[in-house]
């Protein structure tokens, strides 16, 4: 008796370890976004014009600050310790009461996010063709507001394991036709 309880032990620590396998087919890194636009809403001006003839759209950029970190503290010096986010997603909301809004875009991306360092990037909020379009071109010239928020999903891989990665971020965006000095 004593012999079959120190075999089904010893069968249950074996399972044990296969299922806390750190095999490197499986998922080793935990991806954050750290920062968003700086954490503050965008101000997006929906015309420039500084004395400029014509006056232009400029595209709205924001920064992203990534982080990575091993899933497990204590495995260190694997192979898998890079992430790289292959697209994202941006889907507006209007958030002033007002309707029409603008339309979901896909964009790709190659943001490589190593584990132990802080990945800065930017990526295109608003395009040309959103502040050309109909929502937004009535603004130019004029003295209203739009207020949007936009939500920004990221995915990525793990390089080495292909294990995906999804994380998500929102920022308010506030769209005008500012008063451009020079």
């Amino acid at each position: 008796m004593a012999k079959r309880n120190i075999a089904s032990v010893a069968v249950l620590a074996l399972l044990a370890l296969v299922a806390c396998d750190d095999a490197p087919e499986s998922g080793r890194t935990i991806v954050s976004i750290q920062e968003f636009n700086l954490g503050t809403p965008v101000q997006s001006d929906v015309e420039v014009n500084n004395g400029t003839d014509p006056p232009y759209i400029a595209e709205d950029l924001i920064p992203v600050t990534f982080t990575a970190r091993p899933y497990n503290a204590f495995i260190t010096g694997t192979t898998h310790n890079q992430v790289v986010i292959e697209s994202y997603t941006v889907v507006w909301t209007r958030t002033d009461g007002g309707t029409g809004t603008l339309a979901t875009r896909n964009e790709a991306s190659s943001i490589y996010v190593t584990v132990g360092e802080e990945t800065e990037a930017f990526i295109r909020l608003v395009t040309w063709g959103d502040k050309a379009g109909p929502v937004l071109l009535p603004l130019v010239g004029g003295s209203g507001q739009i207020s949007m928020r936009a939500d920004v999903t990221f995915i990525g891989r793990e390089v080495g394991t292909e294990e995906e990665i999804e994380l998500s971020a929102s920022v308010s965006v506030n769209f005008a036709d500012a008063v451009n000095t020079e």
